[in-house]
Parts: structure tokens; C-alpha cells; sequence
């Protein structure tokens, strides 16, 4: 692909990033923001680095060739992580639609079933592809068949959906964030005890996955903890408290509490108003608002934190090649997560 005096040291230096940032542009390896790929090809083509013609974002008078029609479904903006992921998104699809046509985004509640298959409804006649995020219902699932069928590519993201017809899911290995969350509390934990696992909605099936995944490494290791059965609380943060009260209050011998959930801000409420919050191990998921106090005081234990702008990237750029190189195949992409913990904050 390149001259023989044009080295990915040079591309780094004209465009003042890391040696590793440029082979991930220029050989596709990951995603970057938007604006770093840019940035990084302008220099290339300014060293005379010849690009390949298949390369995603190569250019033409200075804009991109590719135009994407996009749609988000996600969760009410008033959880932060939502309002957090859309903006990433905006911003890393910034590059790719016309100033007359942003990406469109509909919120809606975890248990508006009939509002969210309406919605899928709706942006299919307006956009090329669809982001979703819901409950595994058959309703939502005819929506996104139906929508399909009109050619638009429909991708579940975070939580997937038994649905054949989808193009694809982007989001984390919840198996191995549920086995994730189980090593940690094996170990975290001094004695065995009863362990409650608080999801947001039993239809919710990466919460499911990271349930049974949980369970399943616990079994496996023989730890002696007592999984109690999942208690809901629909993705909020009062909800939550009013679960984490009831199980602290029936569950004396309670040693953890497993949140794959949003709402995570009213376990922390619940168990810091207990007083037990240095007797009880949590294990979450995030980013969660408040989570660095929560982390720094000892409520909080350890968080399986998703990587924002990078699942943004990851979602705008497959989006781009979906609608640009038609794939029969189901594109499954999967991001990771961090741990993190008060010592790496």
C-alpha cells in the first residue's frame, strides 16, 4: 500500500498521533473517532501514502462519499448513560449525513412495548438504518421483520433481540461480563452467603445472559453463595432503592448484589442509607453518575464500565459499511469493557 519512504512513523508525526492510531485507520484493524480517521488520512494522502479505493472514509474534494440516513431507539435520556451514548453518537456521525438530515432519535420507557415497535415503524420509512435497544418482545419483533422487509438495516445494539431478520448486534460479550462480575464476587467476598442479582427487566436479554452467565460461574466453582432470584427494577434509580431496601431487609445474610442494570444510583442510595454498604460487595455495570464517589468511599466495589465513545465509533462505522457493501451475513461486533476499581479510577 505505501511508498517506500512513506512509514506509518511519518503519517503519525504529520498528523500528531500514535504509531498504533494510524495502523488502526489505515488497516481497518479498530475503530477511531471520526475526526482521528480524518485526520489521519488527510496526512497520509498529504505524504503520499496511496490509500486503497475500498478504504471506508477515503475522500473526495475533501467530504466523504458515503451519506447514511440513521435512527437511534434508546432508553429515556434522563438515565445518564443514554443521554451520554447519544451524544457520542451524534458526534461520531457527524461525518455522515447532510445538515438537513442528523440522525433521529427516538427515547422511550423499558416497558412502552407499543410505543417502541411503533417507533421502529416510523423511522423505517424515513432512514437507511435503524439502531435498537429494547425488550425482546414479539411486537417489537414484527416491527423490525417488517422493517427489513422495506430494506432498511435493522441493528440491535447492547441487548439483542430473537429476531432472524436483524443485520446484526453491536455491544459487549455479556456471557463474559456475567462470568466477569461472578469471578469478582467469588473472590471479593470473604464468606458465602446469599447474593441478589437486581436487572432491569427479565426480557432484556443481555441482562438475561449476564444473569445466567453469572450463575453459571458461581456453580461451576462451587463458592458456596446462594444466587437469590432476580428482582426488577425497570431501569430506575428509585425502583432500585425500593429492591435493594427489600432485599437487605429480607436477606440477612446477604453478601453481594450483581447489577448488569441501569438505575444503579439507587442501589447506592439504598445500601449507603442501610450502613451496610462496607459489608456487601456490588459489582455493576456503567458508567454510572456518582460511581466514582461510590467507588472511592467502599459502597461500590468494582464496575464493568462500557467504553462510550468507543461503542459510538464502533456503531457509526458499521452502520456506513452495512449500508455501503451489502453482507448476507449476520454482522455480529463485539466491544469491550473495563474494570474498573477505586485503585484505577
Amino acid at each position: 500500500m505505501a511508498g517506500k519512504k512513506t512509514t506509518l512513523a511519518a503519517i503519525a508525526r504529520e498528523a500528531h498521533v500514535g504509531i498504533a492510531t494510524v495502523d488502526r485507520v489505515i488497516n481497518q484493524r479498530a475503530a477511531v473517532r471520526p475526526e482521528t480517521e480524518r485526520k489521519v488520512i488527510a496526512a497520509a494522502k498529504k505524504l503520499g501514502f496511496a490509500l486503497e479505493k475500498s478504504h471506508r472514509l477515503f475522500e473526495t474534494a475533501g467530504k466523504p462519499v458515503v451519506r447514511v440516513k440513521m435512527g437511534f431507539i434508546l432508553l429515556r435520556k434522563a438515565h445518564s448513560f443514554y443521554a451520554q451514548l447519544a451524544d457520542s453518537l451524534m458526534e461520531q456521525a457527524a461525518l455522515y449525513h447532510d445538515p438537513a438530515s442528523p440522525p433521529q432519535f427516538i427515547f422511550h420507557d423499558i416497558s412502552a412495548v407499543n410505543e417502541t415497535a411503533a417507533a421502529i415503524t416510523s423511522l423505517s420509512q424515513r432512514v437507511d438504518v435503524i439502531g435498537v435497544l429494547a425488550l425482546d418482545n414479539p411486537m417489537i419483533g414484527y416491527a423490525v421483520e417488517e422493517a427489513t422487509r422495506r430494506g432498511v438495516k435493522v441493528f440491535t445494539l447492547l441487548s439483542d433481540l430473537s429476531v432472524h431478520s436483524r443485520t446484526g448486534y453491536i455491544g459487549l460479550d455479556n456471557q463474559q461480563a456475567g462470568r466477569t462480575a461472578a469471578w469478582a464476587v467469588e473472590r471479593l467476598c470473604r464468606q458465602p452467603g446469599d447474593v441478589g442479582v437486581i436487572i432491569g427487566d427479565n426480557r432484556f436479554l443481555c441482562q438475561e445472559t449476564c444473569e445466567i452467565s453469572f450463575r453459571s460461574y458461581l456453580r461451576e466453582h462451587q463458592s458456596g453463595h446462594r444466587v437469590l432470584e432476580p428482582v426488577r427494577n425497570h431501569e430506575q434509580a428509585e425502583s432500585a432503592r425500593q429492591v435493594t431496601q427489600a432485599l437487605l431487609a429480607q436477606h440477612t445474610e446477604l453478601v453481594a448484589l450483581y447489577a448488569p442494570c441501569g438505575g444503579v444510583e439507587g442501589i447506592i442510595a439504598a445500601l449507603r442509607g442501610s450502613g451496610r454498604q462496607h459489608e456487601i460487595t456490588l459489582v455493576c455495570h456503567g458508567p454510572v453518575d456518582g460511581g466514582e464517589m461510590a467507588l472511592f468511599d467502599g459502597t461500590l466495589d468494582l464496575m464493568l464500565r462500557h467504553r462510550i465513545t468507543e461503542f459510538a465509533a464502533t456503531v457509526i462505522n458499521t452502520f456506513v459499511s452495512a449500508v455501503t457493501h451489502d453482507s448476507s451475513g449476520f454482522i455480529h461486533v463485539i466491544n469491550r469493557f473495563d474494570l474498573i476499581t477505586q485503585e484505577n479510577i
